[in-house]
């Protein structure tokens, strides 16, 4: 798994809200789409040019940041082939979920294509439960399946990581989080993938305190 080095002018662009729309059309691609599915779950732990990534490429190409670099594409399809390798009733969705995702479609569009009006850049959103969180919570899930220690060896590897080992090693620790009822939030998940070619140290912190904010209740009780 290769990746070639950071251009300074290009960082990755994107809020939560452009992340989180990315997440919910893979989560309804995958739910919809069998085929498309395994497509994207033959990707966990390959880089843009493996071979097995090719199916890959139609399906997550036009949904990409226009003008993103590779290693932003990478954190893309690399969350991608995470949400697709999901158990299948992982994908569920109702008609009310429909609904807001059309009324949310309508009111970007809306946004975006206004009369005489330069559309206005998105409001700055607050971060999500970061990875270290799940996996914190995954440690007090009632009944979890996820020891202490197990995770924290496991959060302990993952924030050492180079962006080539952050992406082969993150598929074992969703793994763990799949034994448990902790969620992931995709799209946070995403925004860190992305950010962290040049801001790995932040992210790691972040993980770090969120896990051991919310393990420390553990002790408390």
């Amino acid at each position: 798994m290769t990746f070639q080095a950071p251009e300074a002018s290009k960082r990755p662009s994107g809020d939560r809200v452009t992340y989180a729309a990315f997440t919910a059309r893979i989560e309804r691609l995958c739910h919809t789409d069998p085929g498309a599915r395994a497509a994207l779950r033959a990707g966990l732990r390959r880089d843009l040019d493996h071979p097995r990534t090719r199916a890959m490429h139609r399906l997550l190409t036009p949904r990409l940041p226009e003008g993103c670099d590779d290693k932003t594409a990478q954190a893309h399809y690399t969350v991608a082939a995470l949400i697709a390798a999901q158990p299948r009733h992982a994908f569920a969705f109702d008609q009310e979920d429909d609904a807001d995702e059309q009324e949310t479609g309508k009111t970007q569009v809306l946004q975006k294509d206004g009369p005489g009006e330069e559309a206005a850049p998105p409001e700055p959103t607050g971060y999500g439960p970061s990875f270290g969180a799940t996996l914190g919570n995954a440690v007090m899930a009632k009944g979890a399946s996820m020891r202490m220690s197990a995770a924290e060896s496991r959060i302990n590897l993952l924030t050492r990581q180079t962006l080539r080992g952050i992406h082969l090693h993150l598929p074992g620790a969703v793994n763990q989080v799949r034994t448990t009822s902790a969620t992931i939030d995709w799209a946070q998940l995403l925004a860190d993938l992305a950010a962290w070619p040049h801001q790995s140290g932040r992210i790691s912190r972040r993980w770090l305190q969120d896990f051991y904010r919310i393990t420390a209740r553990a002790d408390q009780d």
